[in-house]
């Protein structure tokens, strides 16, 4: 398993064409830098219009198939994948409710599909990056009995 960064957003109206346009031509060849840059630039932009939806999260669990859905294109540092609304809640219904990361991960599918609901043409995106390994319990457990240096530094002698 691996700690992976999770993003997960709704486009609407005309940038909804275009990313889905951008998607439909890296099925049939693709460069994966650009497959990144077009991650980068989603996480950069995701608080600007027309993104109507964007959710982002360091997942430590999760098993990484379930992210970012089928017809993923895979850049070096990111897969993604671009999902209709309906697609997206056909998603969330696979993931499974055995742990709240699956629900969790299910939950935002769901509300980005909804998101703008009514307004077309809209498309949620997907991305996925590994960013590391994931944390053993010893090593969680042991993290829990010390406040980390960049904590200390913001905080005085209180903590």
């Amino acid at each position: 398993m691996a700690t992976q960064r999770l993003t997960v957003a709704t486009l609407a109206g005309e940038s909804a064409a275009a990313v889905t346009a951008l998607f439909r031509s890296w099925w049939t060849g693709y460069d994966p830098a650009a497959v990144d840059r077009f991650c980068a630039a989603l996480r950069d932009k995701g608080l600007s219009l027309p993104v109507v939806y964007f959710c982002e999260w360091v997942d430590r669990w999760l098993m990484g198939d379930f992210v970012p859905g089928s017809d993923a294109a895979a850049g070096r540092r990111h897969q993604a994948a671009c999902l209709s609304p309906p697609q997206a809640l056909a998603w969330a219904s696979r993931c499974g409710d055995q742990f709240p990361e699956q629900e969790w991960l299910a939950a935002r599918f769901r509300e980005a599909a909804m998101s703008w609901d009514g307004t077309e043409p809209r498309a949620v995106v997907a991305v996925r990056e590994v960013i590391g390994t994931t944390p053993t319990d010893e090593e969680v457990e042991a993290s829990l009995g010390v406040v980390p240096e960049w904590l200390l530094s913001l905080g005085g002698s209180d903590l």
